[in-house]
């Protein structure tokens, strides 16, 4: 197991799910890193985050592609709402299909990955009840992640 620590030696403690290894890659956490737009982003998630803020904020957006892990990148984008986006929620799934649809094309693991799922039901599982996204404990939520890998693997068997 690896372990992190910040400067003064404080254990940093990681609260994220173990996924399958044969679906890990479709986590925006997973390390598949991809190219939007000229620039490089470490993950999914980075490239998510920074889109809230990329025509509002560029300092913030810049904190996001820079930052050291996705969930970093999601507690700077969650610490500055007010500053993201002021049409988010009209925009964010289409910019969350932008950005797997890019991981995916650029990384020939994710697309096998994708249809290796055959056509099983994708979830998220929220580990913090964020249901918008994926599901929670009671297999409840909208599951939004998923519908957009689905969509993008149905799209990809009709070519």
């Amino acid at each position: 197991m690896i372990k992190l620590f910040d400067s003064n030696m404080n254990e940093i403690s990681v609260k994220r799910e173990m996924y399958q290894w044969d679906i890990f890659p479709l986590d925006n956490f997973s390390s598949f890193g991809l190219v939007m737009d000229g620039i490089y982003f470490q993950t999914s998630e980075h490239a998510f985050q920074y889109l809230k803020f990329v025509d509002t904020n560029k300092e913030i957006a810049s904190k996001i592609k820079e930052s050291f892990s996705p969930n970093e990148a999601r507690i700077i984008a969650h610490e500055n709402k007010a500053y993201r986006l002021i049409n988010w929620q009209e925009v964010k799934y289409q910019n969350m299909e932008k950005v797997l649809r890019l991981k995916l094309e650029q990384n020939p693991i994710v697309k096998e990955c994708l249809l290796k799922t055959k056509d099983y039901i994708i979830a998220e599982n929220c580990i913090d009840e964020d249901t918008d996204w994926g599901l929670d404990n009671n297999n409840e939520g909208n599951n939004n992640l998923g519908k957009i890998w689905m969509k993008i693997r149905n799209d990809i068997k009709e070519k």
